[in-house]
Formats: C-alpha cells, sequence, structure tokens
C-alpha cells in the first residue's frame, strides 16, 4: 500500500469522503480538512479526511474504502495514517462521530481503539413565512467581547457542556470550548444572550439555507426565545431552515413543533474519541 495526502479533487468520485456525510458538511466545516489516500498499484482505494479542530484537537472523518478491497486493512492503514499526520501537526486527540444507527462503523472505531465520550442529536424545523413567537420576557441580545468570560463561565457550567464532556460542536465537528472560541463567535456576531445579565446563551451560525444552533443553554423562556430570534435572523439571510444540535431529547422542546431528525443521524450521533 501507498499513502499519499492530496486535494479533494484527486480523489475518485465513488470514494469522496464527503458522500459519506451530511450534504451540508463541507459548507458548515469551519477549518479545511486534509485528504489521506491508499494507493494499491497505481490506483486510490481508500480515501479519509483529517481536520485539525485546534493546536491539540484532530477530527476524522468519511472513510471510504473501495468495495473490492473491503475487510482487506485499507481503513486500518488509513485510520493509522490520519492519526500520524494529525500527531505531525500537534494533536494530542482525535475525535470522529458516528451515527448511533451504525453499528458496524462503532465496531470499526471502537477496533481502532476510539471510545465513546457522549452523544449528541441533531433536529431540523422550516422556517416558515408567518409570524415567529419570541417570548417577549426574557430579552435577547447580541453578546459584548468584554462579556466573553461570563458567557464562558455560563456554558461550562450548563448541562449541554456536562453532557458533552465540555465539547463544542461547530459544523459538526466537536472541540473542546476555549475562552478563544467564544471571543471569535462574539466578535463574529454569532452569539445571543437571554435575561438581563448572561443567563440564557445560543452559539449559532447561518449557513446557505440553514440557521444553525451550535448550542443552546439556559432556561426554558430563555431557550424560546433564543431559538425564535436565530430564526428571525436566519429567514432574513435567506434561511429556510433551523438546526439545533442537543445533548437528547428533551433539549429539542425549545424548537418549536413541526421539526424532525436529521435524516444522516435520526437516531442521533455517537461521538468516539481516542488519545494520541
Amino acid at each position: 500500500m501507498h499513502v499519499r495526502t492530496l486535494p479533494l479533487s484527486a480523489t475518485p468520485p465513488a470514494l469522496n469522503p464527503l458522500a459519506a456525510l451530511p450534504a451540508e458538511w463541507d459548507a458548515w466545516a469551519e477549518e479545511p480538512a486534509h485528504q489521506v489516500l491508499v494507493e494499491e498499484a497505481g490506483a486510490v482505494v481508500g480515501a479519509l479526511h483529517v481536520a485539525l479542530v485546534s493546536a491539540t484537537e484532530a477530527w476524522l472523518e468519511g472513510l471510504r474504502v473501495r468495495g473490492d478491497r473491503q475487510g482487506g486493512g485499507v481503513g486500518r492503514r488509513l485510520v493509522m495514517e490520519g492519526e500520524a499526520l494529525a500527531k505531525g501537526y500537534g494533536a494530542r486527540i482525535a475525535r470522529t462521530a458516528v451515527p448511533a444507527h451504525e453499528y458496524a462503523a462503532q465496531a470499526v472505531a471502537e477496533r481502532a481503539g476510539f471510545r465513546p465520550v457522549a452523544r449528541a442529536v441533531v433536529h431540523e424545523v422550516p422556517i416558515g413565512d408567518g409570524p415567529i413567537d419570541v417570548p417577549y420576557d426574557a430579552r435577547v441580545r447580541g453578546v459584548k467581547v468584554s462579556e466573553a468570560p461570563a458567557v464562558t463561565a455560563r456554558l461550562s457550567a450548563g448541562d449541554t457542556l456536562h453532557a458533552w464532556q465540555g465539547l463544542l460542536p461547530l459544523g459538526w465537528r466537536f472541540r473542546a470550548l476555549l475562552p478563544e472560541i467564544v471571543k471569535g463567535l462574539i466578535r463574529d456576531g454569532r452569539a445571543l444572550q437571554a435575561g438581563e445579565a448572561v443567563e440564557g446563551v445560543a452559539l449559532y451560525a447561518i449557513r446557505s439555507d440553514a440557521a444553525v444552533i451550535f448550542l443552546l443553554e439556559g432556561s426554558p423562556p430563555q431557550m424560546d426565545a433564543l431559538v425564535g430570534t436565530v430564526a428571525e435572523r436566519g429567514r432574513g439571510q435567506g434561511a429556510r431552515r433551523l438546526v439545533l444540535f442537543a445533548p437528547d431529547d428533551r433539549a429539542l422542546r425549545a424548537a418549536g413543533p413541526g421539526g424532525r431528525p436529521h435524516p444522516w443521524c435520526p437516531d442521533g450521533l455517537v461521538l468516539v474519541e481516542k488519545p494520541l
């Protein structure tokens, strides 16, 4: 086997790692990914994406192996090479997420040394043309950069980050919540707070047709107000659906009626990690 790191365009379409992922994966990504390819006799037989989501954290995704080479060690070699690439850039831990219904993929990850650390559900709701209910007893406003420490403390003490072991999804990739990330999101206008002080918080992004809430924290009225405000802002920028990441189904109440689980992970995601 021969291993190379090449641009995505060098991969045969049938082995494109993005084909194994949700359609919006690349559009929501906060950082680019390296492409690791395994070749035999000059032909690509496997591919994997490796993203560096922080100075010490890597994300492996979209492993693909040609049908006639499955079971021949190609997948294991890809993971090994992906981990080596990440370590070369300074990563000390690697993670990935597997749809909860894909038991075979979870078994592959376990054999590679990955262990489950958290679960998440992803829910989407259409954003209609009618009025959006935003409770006005929980005032929502943008967050000031000077409030970043208070926001970080509020999130770190909340149920969501506790359930996610201190990890935050930006796009589909999870990474440790760092004060620098919070400051960056605030500067980009992607953080909202509800209440007189920092009582409820939403971290979000408007991505093409979707308003995506990556982390939501607060009391039920505060979460309702935050979700309604993100939906309003999203609709103003052309978004037609609201997508919410949450630890479990109980946290989805604020998304309102008419929603459905994301089709890529209808039963949620299993987040796994491995020290490098």
